[in-house]
């Protein structure tokens, strides 16, 4: 994985929405359908946007049924868990990231 192209992932507002929802959850997954309904987008739109994190080796995925999970990737390089932590830790400050997670909190199991 290439510098450059993890901080353009990060530069999304979207994906660093994704990705801080993810790292809030982490060890457990979180379900494409979790995505859609915390970020109001389709499926489609956060497929697109996941499929960038995978690329990049940033997160796993896992098939339950007819839902895709995604997890951080717990084999992510140590110097990226520390960017993407660096990151996420000065975003949890701000809105919508903290909005999210509070969201991310009264979500109702779907899958």
């Amino acid at each position: 994985m290439q510098l450059i192209d993890f901080f353009k992932v990060l530069s999304n507002p979207v994906r660093l929405r994704s990705l801080n929802l993810l790292a809030y959850r982490y060890p457990d997954s979180l379900c494409v359908c979790d995505f859609m309904e915390l970020l109001d987008y389709s499926q489609t739109m956060v497929s697109r946007h996941f499929k960038q994190f995978r690329d990049l080796g940033l997160v796993t995925t896992e098939q339950k049924d007819q839902w895709v999970h995604y997890r951080l990737n717990k084999n992510m390089p140590e110097n990226r868990w520390e960017l993407l932590h660096t990151c996420l830790q000065q975003a949890a400050e701000e809105s919508p990231y903290k909005d999210d997670i509070k969201s991310l909190s009264s979500l109702k199991e779907h899958c």
